[in-house]
């Protein structure tokens, strides 16, 4: 089995400056995804690619030093605000099959999700290995508000139809469990994402993940936050 795994850190964030290099607990961001991978017990550095997908130089050095490659540059189309993450997928896809360069698996990780843990990995390749007739992987995690409770406001902020009857009688406790989309993880069988169109929910089962792994970060309270989980879990260690 031979998985690819692609990190995409485009350089020039808007919210925080460069963040996927931004020092968090003594490392750049985008480091703890690549030390994730290497944890995962099905990573084997002989076989295996770790590809940061970037457009900086800059970031493809920074993670060359924790244990990915950049075989290319992402060109200057693939790295604009309005650039498809699909289509860069597919002129990542395209320059390993024109090399040919033959993978089992194609893992999406996002960088800016520095809690997810090789564990967290294990169990959505497992999914695939187990599962056959499952094509694709999506990371999900449980809301923590209910949309149940969620509603749009009048201009004037009556609420007598904010919930409905069947809601007002219920307890939190009672209602059912919502999750939402995290996209830190998603892994796919090679052969079947370009058959099935870059479908990522096509023939697809969820990866259950913990809250407290699915943070991503977009600003600075996201940092001090996850600063905040590491050394908590470092203390747990």
């Amino acid at each position: 089995m031979r998985i690819l795994y692609f990190l995409p850190a485009r350089s020039g964030s808007k919210g925080v400056k460069d963040k996927n290099i931004k020092d968090l607990h003594g490392k750049p961001l985008m480091a703890y995804m690549i030390q994730a991978i290497q944890n995962s017990q099905y990573y084997h550095a002989d076989q295996d690619y770790i590809m940061l997908n970037t457009d900086s130089e800059e970031y493809a050095r920074i993670g060359e030093q924790y244990g990915s490659v950049t075989p290319f540059l992402r060109p200057p189309e693939l790295s604009t605000d309005t650039a498809s993450i699909t289509d860069t997928i597919i002129h990542t896809i395209n320059y390993f099959e024109e090399k040919k360069m033959n993978f089992d698996f194609f893992a999406f990780l996002q960088v800016t999700a520095p809690l997810i843990t090789g564990k967290d990995i294990d169990k959505g390749i497992e999914i695939l290995l187990e599962q056959p007739e499952i094509d694709t992987v999506n990371s999900v995690t449980e809301v923590d508000v209910s949309p149940l409770w969620c509603n749009t406001l009048e201009e004037d902020g009556r609420m007598d139809c904010f919930l409905s009857e069947e809601v007002k009688r219920k307890n939190r406790q009672e209602l059912p469990t919502y999750y939402k989309i995290t996209g830190a993880v998603r892994i796919a069988r090679w052969n079947r994402l370009k058959e099935n169109q870059f479908d990522w929910y096509k023939n697809s089962k969820a990866l259950r993940l913990e809250p407290s792994h699915s943070m991503d970060i977009d600003t600075m309270d996201d940092f001090l936050y996850a600063q905040y989980l590491m050394e908590r879990r470092n203390k747990k260690c």
